[in-house]
C-alpha cells in the first residue's frame, strides 16, 4: 500500500504538472490555440514514463490527473464522452505494452529483456506506438460519437496532429529530464539516493 501511494502521488504530480504547463504555455499563448490536437502535447510523457517505470499501479493516478487538469484550468466538469476519451489516452501505453508482449517483446530491466526500460530507444518505441494508438483510438471514438473538441468532425489531419503532438511533447520532456538529472547523477550522494529510490519503486536488484 505504501508503494502504491508513493507511486500514485508521484504519477499524479508529474502528469498534472505537465498538463498545467502545456495548457498555460502552449495554449494560452496561442502556440496551439485549439483543442484539435496540440503539436506539442507534454502530458503524453507522463503516461509513458509512469507506466513503463511504475507499472500498471499508476493508471488510477494518471486518469485522475487527466480529469483534474481541465477541471482546474477551465473549471468545467467533463461529460461522459470526455471521461471516456481520457481513459483511452491513459490506456494507450498499457495497451502498447500488452501488444508488444503478445508478439514476444516483453518489458524488463536487463539487457537480455526484449524491451529494456533502461534503453531510451526502447522507451522511444513505446512512445511512438502508444501515440499512434492514442491518435487512432481518440479520433475513432470522436467519429463514432459524431463529436469533436471543436466544430467539425475528426479527420486524418487531426489524427496526424495528435500523433505528432504526443511524440514531440514526450520527446521534449524526456530531453528536459535528462538535462536536469544528468548533473545530479554525477554526484555520488544523489546517484546513490536516486538509485535506491528507483530500486524501491521498480523492484530492481541493488
Amino acid at each position: 500500500m505504501k508503494n502504491f501511494l508513493s507511486v500514485s502521488m508521484t504519477t499524479f504530480t508529474l502528469s498534472f504538472a505537465l498538463w498545467i504547463i502545456w495548457s498555460y504555455f502552449l495554449m494560452q499563448v496561442d502556440i496551439s490555440p485549439s483543442w484539435d490536437g496540440s503539436l506539442i502535447y507534454l502530458p503524453h510523457a507522463a503516461r509513458v514514463l509512469c507506466v513503463v517505470y511504475f507499472g500498471y499501479k499508476c493508471i488510477p493516478a494518471l486518469y485522475l490527473a487527466e480529469i483534474c487538469g481541465p477541471l482546474t484550468i477551465y473549471s468545467a466538469v467533463q461529460g461522459p464522452q470526455m471521461l471516456f476519451l481520457a481513459m483511452i489516452s491513459v490506456l494507450s501505453v498499457p495497451f502498447t505494452l500488452f501488444i508488444l508482449k503478445a508478439i514476444g517483446f516483453s518489458l524488463g530491466n536487463t539487457r537480455k529483456s526484449p524491451l529494456n526500460k533502461r534503453n531510451y530507444r526502447h522507451v522511444a518505441l513505446i512512445t511512438i506506438i502508444s501515440a499512434m494508438l492514442n491518435a487512432l483510438g481518440l479520433n475513432l471514438v470522436l467519429s463514432i460519437f459524431e463529436v469533436n473538441f471543436l466544430s467539425g468532425i475528426a479527420d486524418v489531419v487531426q489524427v496526424v496532429r495528435f500523433l505528432i503532438g504526443d511524440i514531440l511533447g514526450a520527446a521534449i520532456v524526456f530531453i528536459m529530464l535528462a538535462v536536469t538529472f544528468r548533473p545530479l547523477l554525477r554526484k555520488p550522494f544523489w546517484f546513490s539516493y536516486l538509485f535506491q529510490l528507483s530500486s524501491h519503486w521498480l523492484d530492481l536488484p541493488e
